[in-house]
């Protein structure tokens, strides 16, 4: 998705962000598309993160190895960004994938135990 130019990025988000401004009548469109798309951020790395860790579950470092993965991909993505059409980095996002990240690697890490 983050090789979507802006206005198709706008696009697939202000999907979501009319649905949502219909069932709810908030009329602070900048609002709730801030939301929809930190929350998609989130979202995407939440599950990131329980795949990864998933993924290295039979490493004696799972939760380390899975956390610098999603890291870096998210980081990496950003960068990625910089060179895609009306697209910027943002490092809030990356605070917001990581958090993500780590919140799905914690949930199943705890499942697991």
């Amino acid at each position: 998705m983050s090789s979507f130019d802006g206005n198709a990025s706008s696009s697939q988000s202000n999907f979501i962000v009319n649905i949502i401004m219909h069932i709810t009548n908030i009329e602070n469109k900048e609002l709730v598309s801030s939301i929809v798309r930190k929350m998609a951020h989130f979202t995407e790395y939440f599950i990131l993160g329980i795949l990864a860790y998933n993924y290295f579950k039979s490493k004696n470092k799972s939760v380390l190895l899975s956390l610098i993965l999603c890291i870096i991909y998210a980081i990496s993505d950003e960068l990625h960004q910089i060179f895609t059409p009306d697209r910027v980095f943002q490092l809030t996002d990356i605070l917001i994938d990581s958090s993500g990240s780590i919140l799905g690697i914690y949930i199943l890490w705890k499942i697991r135990k």
